[in-house]
């Protein structure tokens, strides 16, 4: 018998249907047609909406390895290129770096989508940062860091020097890393590129192109996309449960 998966609306679906949908959503149903060209990588992330960035690596970092898995062969300076603006691009950069359920690359025309995440985060509803930042002497630092881009440039964590012993060799962060980090998920300062992995940090306004549309979405639009989000976590689940790997 044909195993099937009940969805909360009591509709039921064989397995086969599910996973037929969830592979083509995802660009996986059939081998790519083309050149995977410039174009054709930034596509793919499209398709699937973005794409995770991982910090670990046994054959490649899992962002290459999940378009390798898409688009076969290809040359991963062009998935640089389109975060840096270095690709021949008509468009220069195409893609950003900000957070989804983890870091992602993200196509800049869903940037919009980000504007609440990030007025959150200034209003002091974000991730942990915001509590560092309340913390005597971290809000000057904040303000010297900016200081230190506006002024100089786009800068790597590695520019700062290190106050005291590293304690650990896990997200044990330098002092103007935090804080480049907090100006980041406010969106004061964007990734404007990464040099072996190390996020390179300069102003928003340098970094994000002038054709970005920039209106915050409507609660509307921003409970649709919250929704698709849902259906993901949802469909993922289910196939998980009937013993099939999405």
């Amino acid at each position: 018998m044909q195993p099937k998966i009940h969805s909360p609306g009591d509709t039921v679906y064989p397995v086969s249907a599910v996973r037929a949908v969830a592979l083509d959503s995802q660009g996986l149903a059939s081998p790519h047609d083309g050149p995977p060209d410039l174009d054709a990588v930034y596509s793919a992330i499209e398709k699937v909406g973005w794409v995770q960035i991982d910090t670990l690596q046994m054959v490649h970092r899992s962002q290459y390895l999940a378009l390798w898995s898409r688009l076969g062969s290809y040359d991963t300076n062009h998935l640089d290129g389109l975060l840096s603006g270095s690709a021949n691009s008509s468009q220069g950069r195409r893609l950003f770096e900000y957070w989804r359920h983890a870091a992602c690359l993200i196509p800049l025309d869903e940037y919009r989508y980000s504007l609440p995440q990030l007025r959150r985060y200034r209003e002091g509803r974000g991730r942990g940062g915001v509590h560092w930042f309340s913390e005597p002497g971290n809000r000057r630092l904040v303000e010297s860091v900016l200081e230190r881009v506006r002024s100089s440039g786009p800068v790597r964590s590695s520019d700062f020097e290190r106050d005291g012993p590293r304690r650990g060799s896990w997200w044990d962060w330098k002092p103007a890393k935090r804080a480049l980090e907090h100006l980041y998920n406010k969106g004061d300062l964007m990734v404007a590129d990464r040099v072996n992995f190390q996020r390179v940090y300069d102003l928003a306004e340098r970094v994000l192109p002038p054709w970005v549309d920039i209106d915050e979405p409507t609660e509307a639009e921003a409970r649709d996309i919250r929704h698709c989000e849902a259906e993901l976590v949802t469909l993922e689940a289910a196939m998980e449960a009937a013993g099939q790997k999405p």
